[in-house]
């Protein structure tokens, strides 16, 4: 039974989408609707003036002909010119009216005293009609001989709004069916564009079940930095658990014989502990309390864990303040190049390891003085540890951190300070050098690069 508290689901990303993606594309048929009417509207505002000006403009030129060399008598009839029988029209000219219907004189004599010409929107209550009627007119004005001309050529306009009415209401149902089409294309995208997190998802179950080792990194460009992450995360936890095996079969190995060794010295009642079996007794418990704390160490110092990280000048300044109680005669100095609250993606017990063994190295042989340094770059971080001791001879160097080398036998001390520290620079992929400091002592140089 699990510990762990349940955390509630957040929304998925279909769900997200979906919301997000489905409002938008109903408010932009919409938006596109709306402008499809008016822009409906404009249109046949804009056909209907063009038809009722080329209509004026016939019937002026029919009345020019029809009273061309006619000697100031002014013709003005039905018969003068072709008059277009779906309109309706006023006409006057030299104080004489005409109109498309001789029975709506009384309701159309007014369009003639309009002061306005162009288009116009009138109103008017036919004779046989229950309501008003709204016409779209045009009204142009001229002369004929030295004589006043007024033409007003109108279409009524509710005939013009029942059509426009009828197009718009035709082309909504259109909007909503490529409106029901995009919300499928939309619901197709989204599934198939998230189909790789469900195949993630199914991997992620393999690989909880023990059916595959890792994930497929043939994946889309915004996942693939995510899969290989979580590869290199099972890497990692592979090369901890090779490496446990390997620590517990060597500790296993290391500690069986002495422990065989002593249990047969204790098991021979015939022959007494003396000073020298007991000394004897004592350097194998030694070896075994030896072999214990190597890999003790060994599993504290276990490599690069994700989310983990530490603040190296805080760390150093506690390394340095401790190891300056103990060489009391020596002077540590910290020179910081980094921000200091800069964090490292380093965990705290491996950073005191790293710090910790080649501060304590630099202080055994340092004459006076030991000189510690932080810095980044863009390929990384570096500490380096410099000492003014006698230094380690050229074709020497190299050896450093061998496991249980040690150059000197007489500063105390097992050879494994610096075997650790090449070890644990390992796991996170850096760099261990030594070289001759400037001071004349020892330059050892830690280069780990960024974690990706």
């Amino acid at each position: 039974m699990s510990l762990l508290p349940k955390s509630k689901p957040g929304r998925s990303i279909r769900t997200t989408l979906l919301c997000w993606l489905l409002p938008f594309a109903a408010l932009f048929m919409g938006v596109a609707w709306i402008l499809h009417g008016v822009l409906l509207e404009r249109m046949t505002r804009d056909f209907v003036k063009g038809r009722l000006y080329q209509e004026a403009a016939l019937i002026e030129q029919n009345l020019r002909a029809k009273n061309t060399g006619t000697r100031g008598q002014i013709i003005l009839q039905h018969d003068s010119f072709n008059a277009p029988s779906h309109h309706v029209y006023a006409i006057s000219l030299a104080g004489r009216e005409l109109f498309s219907n001789p029975e709506w004189s009384a309701q159309l004599r007014p369009w003639l005293a309009q002061p306005q010409t162009g288009l116009l929107t009138l109103s008017t209550q036919l004779p046989g009609q229950s309501g008003p009627s709204y016409f779209l007119a045009y009204r142009a004005t001229s002369s004929i001989d030295g004589q006043p001309l007024m033409i007003v050529v109108a279409e009524d306009y509710s005939v013009l709004k029942a059509g426009e009415k009828e197009l718009h209401l035709w082309t909504a149902l259109v909007a909503v069916a490529l409106l029901l089409l995009l919300i499928g294309m939309i619901w197709l995208a989204v599934h198939l564009s998230l189909r790789p997190t469900t195949q993630l998802r199914q991997q992620l179950q393999q690989l909880r079940q023990g059916s595959r080792s890792r994930l497929d990194e043939a994946v889309p460009a915004e996942f693939q930095r995510l899969t290989q992450q979580l590869n290199q995360l099972l890497d990692t936890l592979d090369q901890r658990l090779e490496r446990s095996r390997q620590t517990n079969a060597n500790l296993s190995h290391s500690v069986k014989t002495p422990i065989a060794a002593i249990t047969q010295m204790l098991s021979n009642t015939q022959q007494p502990i003396d000073a020298a079996m007991r000394a004897q007794i004592s350097s194998k418990l030694a070896e075994i309390n030896l072999q214990l704390d190597t890999s003790m160490r060994s599993a504290q110092a276990a490599g690069p864990q994700a989310g983990k990280n530490a603040n190296p000048v805080v760390q150093a300044r506690d390394i340095l303040w401790m190891l300056g109680r103990l060489y009391a005669d020596k002077r540590f100095e910290l020179d910081i190049q980094i921000d200091e609250q800069q964090l490292w993606p380093i965990e705290e017990q491996d950073l005191n390891e790293l710090l910790g063994n080649l501060i304590d190295n630099a202080g055994k042989w340092a004459h006076s003085q030991v000189l510690v340094r932080l810095q980044q770059d863009a390929q990384g971080f570096e500490i380096k540890v410099a000492d003014d001791g006698a230094g380690v001879a050229t074709e020497l160097l190299d050896q450093l951190g061998t496991r249980g080398l040690r150059l000197d036998q007489q500063v105390p001390g097992h050879g494994l300070g610096l075997a650790i520290v090449r070890e644990a620079v390992a796991r996170y992929g850096g760099t261990l050098t030594f070289s001759r400091s400037v001071q004349g002592g020892l330059l050892a140089c830690i280069h780990l690069p960024h974690q990706s």
